[in-house]
C-alpha cells in the first residue's frame, strides 16, 4: 500500500462547519482504523508547526513539518513532506505540486455565490477548486447537491465523486453550561436560535428582517458565531429582542440548541447544513430555507421558508413556536442520529484505500 498522508492544516485554523468536519472524520478514521483496519500502515497527519494542540489520536501519527503557515506550508512545504504517497486533504485546498490528491470539496460557493468572499480569496479558490476537480484522483462531498455543483461549475467528471453525509453525534459529546441562558437574558423556549459565521450566504440580515414581524409574540433572537463588524455592523442589532451572542464554545452551543424554541437557518446557499443538523439532534425544531442542499437534507424535517421573504421566514418561526410541544422534540433527535460520524469515516477510508492500493 502507498504511503498515506492527510493534510492538517484545517487544525491550525477557528472551528467553522468544514473545519469541523475535519475534526470529526479524522476522529472517527483513527478510531475506525484502530479498532477494526489494525494492519493498516501508519497513517501521517501532516501539520505546520503554529498548530498547538493537537489531537490524541490512537492509529494515526501527526508530524509538524515546515517553517511556514498558511497558503505557503499548503502549497509549497506539504507536498514535499507528502512526495511518492497519497495525500488526503479534508478541507480547504490541495496542492497544486502533488500529483496523487483526493480532496473533500464541500460546496461551489466561491463561484456559486461569490458576493460572501473577497476577490482574492474566492479568484484563488475558483482557480484551485477548478483544477483539483480536473487534476485529482476521486473528491469527496458532503451532498449529491454538491456533487451536481461541482460537475456544474467546475467540470467535475460524475464518476469521480463520492458523496458522504456529514454526522451530528458529535453535539452529545459535550455538558451544557446551565447559566449560560440566565447570563444573557434568554428565556428557556421563549427564543429562536441562529449560528453560524456573518458571511452575507448565511442571510443573517434576512433574519434580524423578521424583527416587525415577531414583536407583538415577543419572542427573541439569539445569534451565535464569529461576528466581522465590516458585515454585520451595519445591520444594527441592538434591540431588546435581539441577542448577539458572538462566538460560543460547544458547552454554550448545546444549551442554547436545547433551550430554543426554533433553529433558524436562512441562508441561500449551502454545501450540506451542518447547524440545523446539531440542533434536530438536541431536539431543537428547525427552520430552513428551501434551496440548495438544505432541501436535499432536511426537506421533511423541517418547516421550508423563502429566504427572501422575512414574513415567510417570521411564519414559519410563528407555527413551530406556537404548536411545538416540548415533548414532541424526540422525533428531530431519531432523524439526526441516522447522520453519523463513522459512516462518514467507512465511506471516506474506503475511497483512500482503494487509491493508496492503486499503481
Amino acid at each position: 500500500m502507498r504511503s498515506i498522508f492527510i493534510n492538517g492544516r484545517f487544525l491550525s485554523q477557528p472551528i467553522t462547519g468544514t473545519q469541523r468536519y475535519g475534526h470529526e472524520l479524522l476522529r472517527s478514521l483513527d478510531s475506525l482504523l484502530a479498532e477494526s483496519e489494525p494492519d493498516v500502515p501508519p497513517i501521517t497527519v501532516l501539520i505546520p508547526s503554529s498548530v498547538r494542540t493537537v489531537p490524541p489520536y490512537r492509529h494515526l501519527q501527526v508530524a509538524q513539518v515546515g517553517n511556514y503557515s498558511g497558503q505557503i506550508w499548503e502549497q509549497f512545504e506539504l507536498p514535499h513532506y507528502a512526495k511518492g504517497g497519497l495525500l488526503f486533504t479534508p478541507c480547504g485546498g490541495a496542492p497544486l505540486l502533488h500529483r496523487r490528491n483526493i480532496i473533500t470539496i464541500h460546496d461551489a460557493a466561491v463561484i456559486a455565490a461569490p458576493l460572501g468572499y473577497s476577490r482574492i480569496f474566492r479568484t484563488w479558490y475558483q482557480f484551485l477548486n477548478r483544477w483539483l476537480c480536473r487534476s485529482a484522483l476521486h473528491i469527496l462531498t458532503v451532498s449529491n447537491f454538491s456533487k451536481e455543483e461541482l460537475i456544474k461549475w467546475y467540470g467535475a467528471k460524475a464518476e469521480r465523486i463520492t458523496v458522504s453525509y456529514l454526522g451530528s453525534e458529535h453535539v452529545l459529546r459535550t455538558e451544557p453550561e446551565r447559566d449560560f441562558l440566565e447570563k444573557h437574558q434568554l428565556r428557556r423556549f421563549e427564543y429562536v436560535l441562529s449560528v453560524g459565521s456573518r458571511n452575507p450566504n448565511k442571510n443573517l440580515r434576512g433574519l434580524v428582517d423578521t424583527i416587525p414581524y415577531l414583536v407583538k409574540s415577543k419572542i427573541q433572537v439569539a445569534i451565535a458565531g464569529l461576528n466581522d463588524p465590516k458585515v454585520f455592523g451595519k445591520l444594527r442589532i441592538a434591540d431588546n429582542l435581539v441577542c448577539d451572542l458572538g462566538y460560543v464554545n460547544d458547552s454554550e452551543l448545546r444549551t442554547l440548541y436545547e433551550n430554543a424554541a426554533c433553529f433558524v437557518f436562512p441562508s441561500f446557499y449551502e454545501g450540506f447544513g451542518l447547524p440545523p443538523l446539531e440542533a434536530l439532534a438536541l431536539g431543537c425544531p428547525i427552520v430552513v430555507a428551501n434551496s440548495s442542499a438544505l432541501s436535499e437534507i432536511f426537506k421533511d424535517n423541517a418547516l421550508m421558508c423563502n429566504p427572501n421573504d422575512p414574513s415567510d421566514i417570521a411564519d414559519k418561526i410563528l407555527q413551530i413556536c406556537n404548536n411545538t410541544p416540548v415533548n414532541g422534540r424526540v422525533s428531530n433527535q431519531t432523524f439526526a442520529s441516522r447522520f453519523q460520524w463513522d459512516d462518514c469515516a467507512k465511506i471516506t477510508w474506503k475511497v483512500v484505500e482503494r487509491f493508496a492500493k492503486a499503481n
